[in-house]
């Protein structure tokens, strides 16, 4: 018995703190790029678009897009604009991994998205769900992260 005892001592001792259900680990700066991220997906569900921009970096540049890439400058555009459209957005977010590296950091997460859009005769479509894996980009300054790509 006593085995056992000093045994789970030193397995808890030499044990990392990480976020619960995940083998990430909790340290200040990983639950602060998390709280961005969380943040983002209040703002989506909320249609806000001045909430997401607010997460933004003046910087953002995503190339992640089909047909071309964009800056905060297009985001600041077409964001108000894509989110008007829409009466409802659901977004769950399965967080993968978080790497944090000085003033920059990536979240690898799975979203599965649905948004519903408001039909000519006044009545909701909800599309049907979209699914992936996504990463989104942060850079830290003066404190504050923010998203640099990947909304």
């Amino acid at each position: 018995m006593r085995t056992l005892v000093a045994l789970t001592l030193l397995l808890a001792a030499c044990s990392h703190n990480t976020i619960a259900g995940t083998n990430i680990p909790d340290e200040p700066q990983t639950r602060a790029v998390l709280e961005v991220l969380n943040k983002y997906k209040e703002g989506m569900e909320e249609r806000n678009a001045s909430a997401v921009l607010a997460l933004t970096a003046a910087d953002y540049y995503d190339t992640s897009r089909v047909n071309r890439p964009i800056d905060y400058a297009a985001l600041q555009k077409e964001l108000p604009v894509d989110l008007a459209r829409l009466t409802g957005v659901r977004l769950e977010l399965t967080i993968k991994d978080v790497k944090v590296d000085g003033p920059k950091a990536n979240i690898d997460y799975f979203q599965v998205l649905r948004y519903a859009v408001k039909l000519p005769d006044g009545s909701e479509k909800w599309e049907p769900v979209q699914s992936d894996d996504a990463r989104m980009k942060f850079e830290q300054a003066d404190g504050v992260w923010k998203i640099a790509a990947g909304l």
